[in-house]
């Protein structure tokens, strides 16, 4: 093994190592594994200064976040979550079951529109304080919520940062995603609620009997639409989100970046609604951009060693060149892997390998990135460290004195990761093996 070869993969070994164990907050990890290897590679002659900006960062992945991160801290202001919230409290009539659901469901809907790290951070705090005022055990709602703010994610390019990235490296646009990706994700967020009717029936009975039923009749009494506190911005912001979703609809088409799309929604909100600006800049989370920048700069380095172009020659070895064997290798190892590691820096390391992957199989080899989309996005609800949704799910808890365990997660997510896992391996082996058989998954 060379000195070059040696040097990055220990650096990037320990900077996984300290992101996975959370010993360091996790932007400071990837940023300092940055810096490290820009530096060995400067003296090992792999990497140098002009590369970070102009080839290692991908800056429509940072663009597209940053874009959004302000377009929802704008759409904060109106309300708007808090009437979701009210609306969804009122459908299910005190019901814990449908409460669990509701959310749950809420949660899916919103990060096919909105990423659902950004999801977690808008609903999850409102029905935590539903469930405080109401008495019941707010855990089960929110691990819901995660679960399948995850599984909502996996529809769209803008429901999951490792979509975007994926969408990055493989070309793929809006409507590739929505075409191949959301009937199964439609299928899993079925299954999943006739799986969660079992799995909650015997907490539902116990959390009827201790919902305080006067503070409850005051949430149902509320009406949803005096919870809008500003209909001026409210209608700005909807003009925006929706401008900026037929974008990304047509943004292939009209040969346009999501970031463009993403950045340039920004702007029209920010031109409409004339916010104070260091209030928005505040609620950009900036330690999920550095956390990204970093990566990128980390696995970048590897990828000028050829570590991970040796790791995909391993992975074709292994499966003998089978687009099949390939597609289920990627789909499970990926799925185990986000379970492990957050689903963002596996997927940075995963790509390389996919686009080698890609130039080296016979046939439709798009279905190696939907593949490696099913995995991270299913695979990071197995742990709370799966996801940076989980994670804000967790903090919540926490925050709350109603702290989530590992293993009250692992309890859940892994049955869920597993099904859910299994669905996108039939849906994916069907297409392979019959091409066009499916109404959907075209590619």
């Amino acid at each position: 093994m060379s000195p070059e070869l040696l040097i990055s993969a220990l650096i990037f070994a320990g900077t996984y190592i300290v992101i996975f164990t959370n010993k360091v907050e996790r932007s400071l990890a990837a940023v300092s594994g940055g810096a490290l290897m820009v530096g060995a590679g400067l003296v090992f002659g792999f990497y140098n200064e002009r590369e970070v900006i102009t080839e290692a960062i991908d800056w429509n992945t940072i663009g597209l976040l940053l874009g959004m991160m302000i377009v929802v801290g704008i759409l904060k202001d109106t309300g708007l979550f808090e009437t979701l919230a009210i609306w969804a409290a009122k459908l299910s009539r005190g019901d814990y079951f449908y409460m669990i659901l509701l959310f749950g469901l809420l949660a899916a809907i919103l990060s096919t529109t909105i990423d659902n790290v950004t999801t977690i951070l808008l609903i999850a705090p409102i029905s935590m304080s539903i469930s405080t005022v109401l008495g019941i055990d707010p855990k089960p709602i929110l691990i819901t919520q995660g679960l399948f703010a995850n599984i909502g994610g996996v529809a769209t390019l803008i429901g999951d940062p490792p979509n975007i990235m994926i969408s990055t490296a493989g070309g793929l646009s809006y409507l590739d995603y929505i075409y191949n990706l959301a009937p199964t994700v439609i299928i899993c967020t079925t299954v999943t609620v006739i799986v969660f009717k079992f799995i909650f029936s015997r907490k539902t009975r116990q959390e009827n009997e201790k919902i305080h039923r006067e503070a409850l009749n005051k949430i149902l009494e509320r009406q949803p639409s005096k919870e809008i506190s500003d209909w001026s911005l409210l209608g700005k912001s909807l003009i925006t989100l929706s401008f900026v979703i037929v974008l990304f609809i047509l943004h292939s088409i009209l040969s346009i970046t999501p970031a463009t799309v993403s950045l340039g929604g920004a702007a029209l909100i920010l031109i409409l609604a004339r916010p104070d600006m260091s209030e928005i800049l505040d609620r950009v989370e900036w330690r999920t951009l550095l956390f990204f920048a970093g990566l990128f700069v980390v696995v970048h380095g590897v990828g000028n060693t050829a570590l991970l172009t040796k790791v995909a020659q391993g992975v074709l070895r292994l499966t003998r060149g089978n687009l099949l064997l390939s597609a289920l290798t990627i789909l499970f190892l990926s799925a185990i892997g986000s379970g492990l590691v957050d689903n963002i820096p596996l997927t940075a390391v995963m790509l390389p390998i996919i686009g080698t992957l890609s130039a080296n199989l016979p046939g439709e080899s798009n279905i190696l990135w939907w593949a490696l989309a099913f995995g991270t996005g299913f695979g990071g609800n197995a742990t709370y460290i799966g996801s940076p949704a989980n994670e804000m799910i967790v903090s919540l808890s926490e925050d709350h004195h109603e702290p989530i365990s590992m293993k009250y997660w692992l309890k859940y997510g892994t049955v869920i990761t597993l099904i859910t896992t299994l669905i996108a391996g039939a849906v994916i082996s069907v297409q392979i093996v019959t091409p066009g058989s499916l109404p959907f998954f075209p590619t």
